[in-house]
């Protein structure tokens, strides 16, 4: 009988070579899936924040009616948002102003901060009445069905209120509406030290300073659409009623850097927002 022969030293070295082989490219391609799932986090990371942020200005944005905007710069900007409209009423007793408002979402009333209300004139022209306070109740129904002023029937659904002070000017029946005052800004971040946020303020007395999203790059920014060929302008017009929108650009940031990279992943957003600023 034959003895058995073993495996000899070239034959151990080539087979441990091939594992090695076999081995180091595993790892590569190991480490190189992690980065690349690590991006693909990052990435949608940034996009969502950056998404966030245009879900809450886009909606208040395109509500800035004639005047509605009050300062703008390239990291900052304070509009007069609706958030109830109607019709003007008789004046009553005490300072007040009668109104009739449409049908308007309850909880969006109750969190908003009255900064004034606006009210239009025969000629196109808008009134802004600042500050402002606003009671409404059913029981104030008689300010607009009453005599002398014309009566105005209170469709259902619609709520009465009575705003102070009042003025003498408004006419009945013309449109009216109430306003808070919301300022956004580009500005460092509280929840990420070192990082920029979105901060939305409501105006008031005292003001409420909540922070949306972050972190963003520095190459966020507010741009403006000037005039009706809507020519966007890195700087803000002296003359603040020929600004026609806006155009929010927004570069979401990752929180971390994805993995094998040193600087945080980025998603640039930009749109054009466009509305009815003249005061006429």
């Amino acid at each position: 009988m034959r003895p058995r022969r073993g495996l000899s030293l070239v034959e151990l070295i080539v087979a441990l070579l091939i594992a090695g082989i076999i081995g180091l490219a595993l790892t590569r391609f190991v480490i190189s899936q992690a980065r690349f799932i690590s991006l693909q986090d990052g990435l949608m990371q940034a996009r969502a924040g950056a998404r966030a942020g245009f879900n809450v200005m886009v909606q208040e944005m395109r509500m800035v009616g004639p005047g509605g905007l009050l300062a703008a710069a390239a990291d900052s900007l304070e509009l007069r948002v609706p958030y109830a409209m109607g019709t003007g009423c008789a004046q009553p007793s005490g300072g007040n102003q009668g109104a009739l408002l449409m049908p308007y979402d309850s909880a969006n009333f109750a969190s908003a901060s009255l900064s004034g209300y606006a009210w239009m004139d025969t000629t196109g022209l808008y009134h802004f009445v600042s500050p402002a306070t606003a009671a409404v109740s059913a029981s104030y129904a008689g300010d607009c069905t009453a005599t002398p002023t014309p009566p105005l029937t209170v469709p259902p659904g619609w709520k009465t209120a009575r705003l102070a002070p009042s003025d003498p000017a408004t006419p009945v029946g013309f449109p009216i509406y109430l306003y808070q005052t919301i300022r956004y800004t580009i500005a460092p971040s509280a929840e990420l030290p070192g990082r920029l946020a979105l901060w939305r303020t409501v105006v008031g007395t005292p003001d409420t300073r909540e922070e949306l999203v972050a972190p963003f790059d520095t190459a966020s920014r507010f741009s403006y659409l000037v005039g009706n060929g809507l020519v966007a302008t890195t700087t803000a017009p002296a003359v603040l009623d020929s600004v026609r929108g806006i155009r929010v650009r927004l570069v979401g940031q990752s929180e971390l850097p994805p993995q094998g990279r040193s600087q945080p992943s980025r998603f640039d957003l930009a749109t054009d927002i466009v509305f009815v600023n003249r005061a006429r």
